[in-house]
């Protein structure tokens, strides 16, 4: 699959949280066992519980991707996080730090002292997120800093798989522990890593070294069209993926035409979801504010002077006419917030970002109805792998300035 890129160098082009919950229990002895394997599961390296209870979620993650892209503490990190805190009906901010591989064959995984903020910045953010009433979801992701032709993280193949898993675990463990200290209530252990996806075994070795330090939920990020291959979803309690399906093949994306292309789309996840038993997130719901939005949502390049922000406000309508309410979905993380509030953006942006454009009052619409629902309507689901990291007092303590390339249909 070619890739094109989103982002390129020095330019910029959540979600979640495990509150609280309450499951659907039949009779006392369910629930003994229930409350028994969610004890026996509370610390850092225990033996998560398995569950094939029938769930029913009420979407209560509903936030915002804010990347980490700066490391200076300065950077008003802070100021965005407030921002999200006060957006109608959100409850999560998911924060990605982003390391570096210099192309598909290395076999290290740098960290950039000047992009990559430490696990200390990165867990004070987390903490203020959390003052402010935010659920987070902790994302750290790997890009390229000089790919080559037609490469993106997708399809990484170092000289030495033995040394890059051991970077890898290294890099996740590393923030898990932080965003263990932090709180966080979410952490995804990977993104869009396709090529390492049928190494399950060694998947299922980064999870267990993160479970040893972190006892919130965990997710992976699949591409959009590659959810399926992954096989270590049983380690997992959500299934993360995103949303950059073709959805227009080059009309004109009307809110009518863009649902029934999620038709077909939605009854194949969720007829997989069904075998799989894990809640979906939505990763990265993402449309830029181009033309070519509802056709190419995953390259930023594609109409860079041609904004068209009805037609990106159309592709969230149509997003959430399809998927909000389904029972099996946990939630959405819309990506992204912009990071730079000392800088403008409006209609006239052709970035991902939809503050100040007709799509941040379709996305505030729904975030505000689905927490409503969510705080009318008690959710039904399996036990717990932990109790929630903001209940949890034992504690361990403590995309992107380089080209992205992004999923393009052959």
């Amino acid at each position: 699959m070619q890739r094109v890129m989103r982002l390129t160098l020095g330019c910029l082009v959540a979600a979640a949280a495990a509150g609280a919950c309450s499951m659907g229990l039949k009779g006392l002895a369910a629930a003994s066992d229930s409350q028994s394997a969610t004890q026996a599961s509370s610390q850092p390296g225990s033996t998560p519980a398995t569950s094939t209870q029938p769930f029913q979620h009420t979407q209560e993650y509903r936030g915002f991707t804010l990347q980490l892209h700066i490391a200076d503490p300065r950077h008003p990190y802070d100021k965005c996080i407030d921002e999200i805190a006060k957006s109608p009906g959100a409850g999560l901010i998911c924060l990605t730090v982003t390391a570096y591989m210099e192309n598909c064959a290395s076999n290290e995984i740098n960290h950039d002292p000047k992009k990559v903020p430490s696990p200390e910045m990165a867990g004070n953010l987390i903490s203020h997120a959390r003052k402010k009433g935010l659920q987070v979801m902790f994302m750290p992701i790997v890009l390229l800093s000089n790919p080559r032709e037609g490469e993106w993280r997708g399809k990484i193949k170092p000289d030495s798989w033995d040394a890059w898993w051991k970077a890898y675990e290294e890099y996740v463990v590393k923030y898990a522990r932080a965003a263990q200290a932090a709180r966080a209530d979410i952490f995804c252990v990977g993104s869009e890593l396709i090529s390492t996806e049928s190494q399950t075994d060694r998947w299922r070795g980064v999870v267990a070294a993160v479970k040893k330090v972190f006892t919130g939920k965990l997710t992976y990020s699949a591409n959009w069209d590659h959810y399926d291959p992954v096989k270590f979803w049983d380690d997992l309690d959500l299934v993360g993926m995103t949303t950059y399906h073709d959805l227009s093949g080059g009309k004109e994306p009307t809110v009518e035409l863009l649902m029934e292309s999620w038709r077909p789309i939605r009854e194949k996840i969720l007829a997989w979801q069904a075998g799989v038993k894990r809640p979906i997130i939505f990763t990265e719901v993402a449309w830029p504010n181009q033309e070519t939005c509802a056709q190419y949502p995953w390259n930023y390049y594609a109409a860079p002077t041609k904004p068209k922000p009805q037609w990106q406000a159309n592709c969230f309508e149509a997003f959430f006419r399809t998927w909000a309410g389904q029972p099996n979905v946990a939630g959405f993380i819309v990506f992204e917030w912009w990071a730079h509030p000392d800088k403008p953006i409006g209609p006239a942006d052709t970035s991902y970002a939809p503050q100040g454009k007709p799509a941040m009052d379709v996305i505030n619409r729904y975030y505000a109805r689905l927490a409503k629902e969510a705080a009318e309507t008690p959710s039904s689901r399996p036990a717990a792998r932990t109790k929630p990291a903001a209940e949890n007092p034992q504690s361990t303590p403590a995309r992107n300035d380089e080209a992205r390339f992004i999923p393009r249909p052959d």
